[in-house]
């Protein structure tokens, strides 16, 4: 495999994961809409067909996704990989992991959460600061995540020279 069919893999099963949450996503917002005082949200199903659309997009065109990802990758490097090119997949799945298992699952605890305080008009101040704080390491792990996926190419290089040793002649 090449490191761009390793990376294709890898979308491929970040879109399972996509579908999956998209349910998730539905079980949210449709129990945040029957909530007492609350009227149903406009905009559920437009939401839940995004993440669906955008998983089976994802299915279909892995290649395309790890193309932009790592591009210019020869069909040679079938099992013997570079090291500087192991080590760019390696920041690309990385980056991949910590969207879907750290971002993700956080989100989906802030975005009702944010639906629901614009929905009743309520002031941000009403609930607890905790709640608010908790944002602070979600938008670094998204941060490194994004850098993390854009840059691999830069990093790995990074990455390997950190770990040349100097020559002691």
């Amino acid at each position: 495999m090449t490191p761009q069919q390793i990376v294709g893999l890898a979308v491929r099963l970040f879109s399972i994961w996509l579908f999956i949450f998209a349910f998730q996503i539905n079980g949210y917002l449709y129990t945040l809409g029957n909530q007492s005082p609350a009227e149903p949200i406009p905009m559920q199903y437009p939401i839940v067909g995004f993440v669906i659309v955008l998983s089976m997009l994802l299915w279909f065109f892995p290649m395309s996704v790890a193309h932009k990802l790592i591009p210019k990758t020869q069909h040679e490097n079938i099992i013997k990989i570079p090291t500087q090119e192991a080590v760019h997949v390696a920041c690309v799945i990385f980056a991949l992991w910590l969207f879907l298992v750290k971002l993700l699952p956080a989100l989906s605890y802030y975005i009702p959460l944010a639906i629901y305080i614009s929905r009743e008009h309520q002031s941000t101040l009403d609930y607890e600061q905790f709640h608010f704080l908790k944002i602070a390491p979600i938008v670094i792990e998204f941060i490194v995540a994004t850098i993390l996926t854009f840059n691999s190419r830069a990093i790995s290089k990074y990455l390997l020279k950190l770990g040349e040793e100097p020559s002691h002649e």
